[in-house]
């Protein structure tokens, strides 16, 4: 089973390494570093996510808050951002709406939206200043982690990279 999941995960992030659009990295990297601070949501599968970019992001000294609330919970701590803050949306399921629509409730303050999800057609592609889609693997239910934070790593890494002037 480790041989399985460690094959699996190499190919997931092989896959990412040929699908991540440079530019679109790099204007997400843009937007975190232009942030007055950073709201990070992600519910269910994409909580892990979330906190790795959470701590990452804070870390880095960046004024970073996490969103665990509820969705309408969340509503309300949205309702507080504004124009200068960014609202950073991870969602890796089909099944809750939570994640999309806390992100529609930010654009329609016009605080900008940095939104990832596990499909290219993701509701959250409509509600978003810029969305990234990680594809899930069509092999298997249980889609191996590594992929996803090697890119909520490199987001991180190359955030860091900006502010020592390296980019």
């Amino acid at each position: 089973m480790l041989n399985e999941i460690a094959d699996s995960s190499i190919l997931a992030i092989e896959e990412l390494k040929r699908n991540v659009d440079a530019a679109a990295l790099h204007r997400a990297v843009e937007m975190l570093d232009g942030a007055r601070s950073i709201h990070v949501v992600g519910y269910r599968p994409a909580s892990w996510v979330a906190a790795g970019l959470f701590d990452g992001l804070t870390q880095l000294g960046c004024r970073c808050h996490r969103i665990v609330s509820p969705a309408n919970s969340a509503l309300r701590t949205v309702s507080a951002l504004g124009a200068d803050d960014l609202l950073l949306t991870i969602c890796f399921s089909d099944d809750d709406d939570s994640a999309v629509r806390v992100a529609a409730a930010a654009q329609a303050r016009k605080v900008p939206v940095l939104a990832i999800a596990h499909r290219i057609d993701h509701p959250l592609a409509g509600v978003s200043s810029l969305f990234m889609a990680i594809p899930a693997s069509p092999e298997s239910k249980f889609e191996p982690w590594a992929a996803r934070m090697m890119f909520a790593q490199a987001l991180i890494l190359a955030l860091e990279k900006r502010r020592a002037g390296q980019q």
